[in-house]
């Protein structure tokens, strides 16, 4: 698949998930599967959680007060809101996606909260429209593993340029636990869904090396990926996808979960694929350098 080809399905997937309605139920279970807790997300727009999580990178950043954080493909803004109310009023949050409907969709959930230091800019993850050294950390869930394989390197060198020096990067990722066969890499359902596209532990240490980053660390986060594939399906709904995307599957699970075919189509076709044999939640950490440190972690 060519990266034209990837952006334009994703986008195309992702918009219906904005558009369209989701079962509470379903991406609580989803959030709760992943380390955030009740009350977290009682805390924030439930609207912000569309169940698409694979992690809790706010569990390995560390936040601080005063610091400036950058979440790379913020979605709707679960993790922009949460982040948000850790910091307080000093701090400041500015969430990054390339999705119109995304960003609507946060823009509405962000009338709804009182937070002042919450900031959404429209922007592809490998090239945004920011200052260098305006961060001092960068966020992202389930995210990386979407972008073509022939420009997720970029993705490390952006937030190296990014960060501040003694910068924090804090990923939530899916990556391979072994090699996955063409048929999988090839499958839009399994792309869209966070899996084919997902890359090994080896290849994300070389780019952030590569990039420059210090104290790596990769860690298996041992949850199951199958939640994404559990429930009921449904024939007969709506997904909510609009004429538009009218040549997307458009089913349902659960009863009123409906998220414009990112998981359902999964659910669908590859109901006896143990997700878990194939790739993982993993978490994601480094720090860039302060000059003078030349000292590469792994």
């Amino acid at each position: 698949m060519d990266s034209a080809t990837i952006y334009q399905h994703v986008s195309d997937r992702y918009s219906a998930t904005a558009r369209g309605e989701t079962s509470t139920h379903h991406v609580e279970t989803v959030a709760q599967a992943f380390g955030y807790s009740s009350k977290e997300l009682a805390s924030i727009p439930g609207e912000s959680n569309l169940g698409l999580s694979c992690g809790n990178p706010l569990a390995l950043a560390n936040l601080q007060g005063t610091e400036t954080v950058i979440d790379l493909g913020c979605g709707a803004g679960f993790d922009v809101f949460l982040a948000a109310k850790k910091l307080g009023k000093d701090g400041k949050v500015i969430g990054v996606d390339m999705n119109e409907h995304m960003l609507a969709k946060a823009a509405q959930c962000a009338l709804k909260t009182n937070a002042t230091n919450v900031h959404f800019l429209n922007s592809r993850i490998t090239a945004i429209n920011l200052p260098n050294e305006s961060a001092d950390v960068v966020i992202s869930n389930c995210v990386i593993n979407l972008i073509p394989d022939a420009e997720k390197h970029l993705v490390f060198k952006e937030v190296y340029r990014l960060l501040r020096p003694g910068g924090r990067l804090a990923v939530s990722d899916i990556l391979t636990k072994r090699p996955l066969p063409e048929h999988m890499k090839q499958n839009m359902a399994l792309y869209v869904g966070c899996i084919a596209g997902a890359s090994s532990k080896e290849e994300y240490e070389n780019w952030l090396q590569d990039a420059g980053f210090n104290d790596i660390v990769i860690l298996d986060a041992g949850s199951d990926l199958n939640v994404y594939t559990s429930g009921e399906l449904k024939s007969g709904c709506c997904s909510g996808a609009g004429d538009q995307n009218a040549e997307l599957p458009q089913m349902c699970c659960g009863g009123n979960d409906s998220d414009g075919s990112i998981f359902t189509d999964m659910k669908r076709d590859q109901r006896d694929l143990d997700l878990n044999e194939w790739a993982g939640s993993f978490k994601i950490f480094a720090v860039k350098r302060v000059w003078g440190n030349e000292r590469k972690g792994s």
